[in-house]
């Protein structure tokens, strides 16, 4: 038992981690020097105390929290359990007196007596400190990457590529609008979100950097957001690798780039813009630095300059160019702009290739940073050579102008003084603000409701400040006249001051332009342009949901994956997979197709080709199929990328088309005129056999030089550019030109038509035209327009000899009615016949005074018609005027008048022949009344097929229209002779309907009455405002 003991405490004593032995009490029984030193004190000094005692005193003082390690004591004492404390603080005292904590792993192991009593308790104390302290710095360190990122703007993450987990920040879901879940943290994840058509070369860039020895890298794609939109990514990450050079982790940031490579595209676009814009304008374009140095100058400036000049820069350039008598002005004025950084303005010549000066007028604006700094001159020189030119002529013209600014479709008015006093106004100003403006009235007082929209504050500003002012579509609410309702309109305007030769202000000039329509139009497009939005929109998400088998295939022709399309058309499983293409193929496509993708692995390049694929049915449909290799860093192919798209269908059509296009050769070369095709660019690839009947030219020759050689020299030119035009806007091509037969020298004329045939995506893909033979067509409209011209002047010639001989026949009648007066005052008649003879003399000329003004009332309708507006008449207040006029004879007749225009309230008419028309069928009602009745008239208004029509209806004494129907609108042809007339009413009548557009109808009965209606064209083919010759 001795030599036992001796050998138990030698091997308590060695053992490296610190031992302690207590007694069921508590008491320190045993320590061994391991624990002597973890405590820092001898082993005398602590033997027989307490464990309390001796964690209490020091130099070693703890645990820090003493609950857990009394617990624990308890529990290993009477319930006899091992019990193990983690991480336990106590606090150690140096020898200078500083003190420090540390964590200890308590042990505490029961040891029992043969009857099991508890004889010992075998404490073991392991310094965990260095442990502790990785672990606080490590949670640390987390809480801390935690806090970061949440506090970047970036999207931060950590691939843990041994676990596969994959962690990421908030603003993850902030901005792509996915949950932050385990269905999310994922690799398999991210790449089902990475852009099919971006991942093969961002899986090739990091697969390249994981095999090597890089630790860091960036990359560029498309990452699909939870609505389906893609966002463009930056994405920086870092690759952390073990002792031996293996990737563990990869750490990274991650960036939404969407709107910046959106603006970067945009400003390109821009930029091509603008370059295209500079070009096409009719001016020379130019740019330059703050100090006037050029940068930049358009195609039309270089076109401008001759060879010398394109040499030179700075002063040399300008001095050369400059007119000798326009350089020190110039030049001047330009650095008088660069200095005082104002609008630049200037007139010169410059020197032109063929060496002739031309006047300019440049224009030049500063562009500024956000400091106000000029950074850039935009400038311009437009060609005023010809308005110089002109300046004399103009002058001499001043009086005709005068007549075309009053007759300007636009509102011109000058107006004078403070009190703004109307000085002039043209025709258009004065109808727009009710055509009662006169010269000398204020603007106040002829237009009252502009100074209630605050109109005529502007030019209280004009005035007063003497600086111009300009409106662009600026709504003015029209009043309502009794012609039409209250409306707005929108104008462009401009009010200029007017100064005297003393430079003081005189008035305004008021320059406006009625822009209602083009406000209208571009509204009616804003809508079109939403809706053509959302179509796109719809578009996009359709072209997306098209479906597409995909397939990846290893080097050695077996296939790795195929898409759930391709199970789903050819019914194959996934055992059937390595072989899947050989068995899907059509037997006689097998072969080329391997032959294919041999060539192929040797060329290292994608290609495409149109297979034959058997689908579920069994059935056979053609494929396009695309293949695209991903190489390896030494260029060979380890992997191919195949996408199919069922194309039969447009095989099958690709089919009818050749076909159809047979057919149309065999048509094309069938029909007599000529026919002609042409590809989207315009160039023509056919034309038939009748080309060279009609030209004399081989078609081969004229597809290889083209056809403008043909065309008559007068219309060469304006031909090309309708061609031209047509070409590139894809609108329909209509003209008509003269092409030489080169075997007789002599032009016909031919009608040219083409139609631009378009694609599902409305792509031109062929241009289908006809050229048709005209020459006698053209002679014979030639000689039809000369007919016409002489009828017109015969026409002219008739309205004037009838207004002369009317005019002319007046005074021998008046002074022949002045000599009878006087006849019968001063002369005895003693013939008792006398009385009866005078009579008959003065109803002679009652009838010569009514056809002298039947037929001035004939030219004066004609003349209405052609030089009076159109404007929308409401009937109801006309008749009420035609029955004032005529309301003596209404009374005497007793006649009652209805009347009924719901149907067409107003129509589009010349309001005094419309008048005349009335005055004329109600007078004629109550001259032909029938005496055993009274007279009852009926107006009213009607719609036939959208024709508008006039119905006067009476219960006279009617017109036996198989008698006299066919002479029933002749001039001077009267019907009843025991009223007094002319003849002319009727005729009156039929002429202006006539006139108009319209014609008359009409239905009597003998004893009954007559009806007369009026049809007129309908409402929309009438335009108010307008004169139709």
């Amino acid at each position: 038992m001795v030599a036992d003991l001796v050998d138990f405490e030698l091997l308590f004593d060695v053992l490296p981690s610190p031992h302690l032995v207590l007694q069921p009490d508590l008491t320190l029984l045993a320590l061994n020097d391991a624990m002597c030193r973890l405590l820092g004190c001898e082993r005398q000094a602590v033997a027989g105390h307490p464990i309390h005692e001796v964690f209490a005193k020091g130099p070693v003082v703890g645990p820090t929290e003493s609950q857990p390690w009394q617990e624990a004591l308890d529990k290993a004492v009477h319930q006899k359990i091992s019990q193990t404390l983690e991480a336990q603080q106590f606090i150690h005292t140096a020898p200078n007196g500083k003190a420090f904590p540390r964590y200890w792993q308590m042990t505490l192991q029961p040891v029992f007596t043969a009857a099991g009593d508890l004889r010992y308790l075998l404490c073991r104390c392991l310094d965990v400190t260095d442990q502790v302290r990785l672990q606080q710095q490590g949670k640390f360190n987390y809480e801390s990457f935690t806090l970061l990122a949440r506090a970047t703007h970036d999207i931060i993450w950590d691939h843990d590529l041994r676990t596969g987990h994959l962690w990421r920040n908030e603003l993850f879901s902030t901005q792509f609008g996915y949950p932050v879940n385990s269905e999310t943290n994922n690799y398999a994840f991210w790449q089902a979100c990475v852009h099919p058509d971006d991942w093969p070369s961002l899986e090739q860039y990091t697969s390249g950097l994981m095999a090597e020895s890089a630790t860091s890298g960036n990359a560029e794609y498309r990452l699909r957001r939870a609505d389906g939109s893609w966002a463009e990514v930056v994405d920086r990450f870092y690759i952390v690798r073990d002792d031996k050079g293996q990737p563990v982790r990869m750490l990274g940031a991650m960036q939404d780039v969407t709107q910046a490579r959106n603006t970067e595209r945009a400003l390109h676009q821009s930029l091509e813009q603008f370059q295209l814009l500079a070009d096409f304008v009719p001016q020379l374009v130019w740019t330059t630095d703050a100090q006037g140095h050029i940068l930049y100058s358009n195609q039309r400036w270089q076109e401008y300059m001759d060879a010398a000049a394109t040499e030179m820069s700075g002063d040399d350039l300008w001095h050369y160019l400059l007119h000798p008598d326009d350089r020190a002005r110039t030049l001047a004025r330009w650095q008088q702009a660069l200095q005082s950084g104002h609008l630049y303005e200037c007139e010169y010549r410059l020197r032109s290739r063929s060496g002739q000066y031309r006047w300019f007028l440049a224009q030049a604006l500063p562009v500024r940073n956000a400091a106000g700094a000029i950074e850039q001159w935009f400038g311009t020189c437009t060609n005023i050579d010809e308005q110089k030119r002109t300046q004399l002529v103009l002058a001499e013209k001043d009086q005709q102008l005068q007549y075309i600014v009053g007759e300007v479709p636009a509102l011109l008015a000058t107006l004078l003084g403070p009190h703004h006093v109307v000085g002039f106004i043209n025709g258009n100003f004065n109808r727009f603000l009710g055509g009662h403006v006169q010269l000398g009235q204020t603007a106040h007082s002829a237009a009252p409701w502009l100074q209630e929209q605050g109109l005529l504050a502007i030019l209280d500003e004009v005035y007063a400040s003497g600086e111009p002012a300009s409106g662009h579509e600026q709504l003015v609410l029209q009043p309502a006249t009794p012609d039409a309702p209250a409306q707005e309109v929108y104008f462009d305007f401009v009010c200029r001051p007017l100064r005297n030769e003393h430079h003081t202000m005189q008035g305004i000039l008021v320059f406006a332009v009625d822009v209602t329509d083009r406000v209208r139009a571009r509204r009616r497009m804003e809508v079109l342009d939403a809706e053509l939005h959302r179509q796109d929109e719809l578009l996009r998400q359709m072209l997306e949901s098209l479906p597409q088998m995909t397939s990846i295939i290893g080097p050695d022709g077996h296939v790795e994956y195929a898409s759930p399309q391709w199970f789903a058309y050819t019914g194959q499983t996934i055992d059937d997979l390595p072989q899947a293409w050989q068995r899907a193929l059509h037997p006689t496509d097998v072969a080329s197709d391997a032959a294919r993708f041999a060539q192929a692995q040797l060329t290292r390049q994608g290609y495409s080709q149109e297979i034959r694929l058997r689908n579920e049915q069994g059935q056979y449909r053609w494929h396009l199929n695309r293949l695209v290799p991903a190489l390896n860093n030494d260029g060979e192919p380890y992997r191919w990328y195949s996408s199919s798209t069922d194309i039969h269908e447009q095989r099958l059509l690709a089919e009818e088309l050749r076909r159809s296009e047979e057919q149309f050769r065999f048509l094309a070369e069938a029909i007599p005129a000529i026919v002609w095709t042409a590809r989207p660019d315009g160039n023509i690839d056919y034309i038939n056999s009748r080309w060279p009947d009609c030209t004399g030219v081989p078609v081969e020759q004229t597809l290889q030089e083209g056809w403008a050689t043909l065309i008559h020299q007068d219309e060469v030119a304006d031909s090309l550019a309708q061609y031209k035009h047509s070409i590139q806007t894809g609108e329909n091509l209509n003209m008509e030109s003269r092409l030489l037969d080169v075997r007789t020298g002599r032009y016909r004329w031919y009608l040219h038509r083409a139609y631009a045939l378009r694609n599902a995506d409305n792509t031109i893909v062929r241009w289908f035209g006809t050229t048709t033979d005209i020459d006698d067509y053209k002679r014979v409209q030639e000689r039809l327009e000369e007919r016409n011209a002489e009828l017109t002047r015969t026409n002219q010639d008739l309205d004037y000899f009838v207004y002369t001989a009317s005019h002319d026949l007046k005074q021998p009648i008046n002074n022949m009615a002045g000599i009878f007066q006087e006849l019968v005052r001063t002369a005895t008649f003693h013939d008792p016949d006398a009385a009866q003879l005078v009579s008959m003399f003065e109803k002679a000329l009652h009838q010569i005074y009514g056809t002298i003004h039947d037929l001035s009332e004939l030219v004066q309708v004609q003349k209405l018609r052609h030089e009076v507006a159109l404007e929308l008449v409401e009937l109801a207040p006309l008749v009420q005027e035609v029955l004032l006029s005529i309301a003596e004879p209404l009374e005497l007749a007793t006649a009652q008048v209805t009347m009924d225009f719901s149907a067409v309230p107003a129509l589009p008419f010349v309001r005094p022949n419309l008048q005349s028309v009335l005055y004329n069928l109600l007078s004629n009602a109550l001259k032909y009344a029938d005496p055993d009745r009274s007279p009852r008239v009926h107006i009213s208004t009607l719609l036939d097929h959208g024709h508008p029509v006039l119905l006067v209806q009476d219960n006279g004494m009617g017109i036996d229209l198989a008698r006299y129907g066919s002479e029933m609108f002749q001039m001077f042809r009267r019907f009843h002779d025991h009223v007094p007339g002319s003849g002319m009413g009727l005729y009156l009548v039929n002429r202006i309907v006539q006139s108009h557009g319209g014609h008359i109808s009409v239905e009597s009965r003998v004893g009954e009455g007559t009806t007369f209606r009026l049809y007129l064209p309908p409402l929309e083919a009438a335009t108010p405002g307008t004169a139709v010759s």
